[in-house]
């Protein structure tokens, strides 16, 4: 808790609530699982575009013997 909180508590705590409010640390806890779960969903994406265009490049490169994405086209699938 911030206000009532002790300096070196604050220094030792990864977080602050400055409020000495119990409910912001209900608040505090559901934001920090939405930041979680935002970036699971991001990662889980991002390998999932990034193996696609690894399986893309490589059966392009054996079987047509050319790259079927060039470097923008990669960097355009990775936004």
């Amino acid at each position: 808790m911030g206000i009532a909180g002790t300096e070196v508590a604050k220094e030792a705590a990864d977080i602050i609530i400055m409020d000495d409010n119990f409910s912001s640390i209900v608040k505090s806890v559901l934001w920090g699982r939405s930041v979680f779960t935002n970036i699971r969903k991001f990662l889980q994406f991002q390998l999932t575009v990034n193996f696609v265009a690894l399986v893309t490049a490589f059966v392009g490169a054996v079987v047509g013997g050319t790259e079927p994405l060039n470097v923008l086209q990669l960097l355009w699938v990775n936004m």
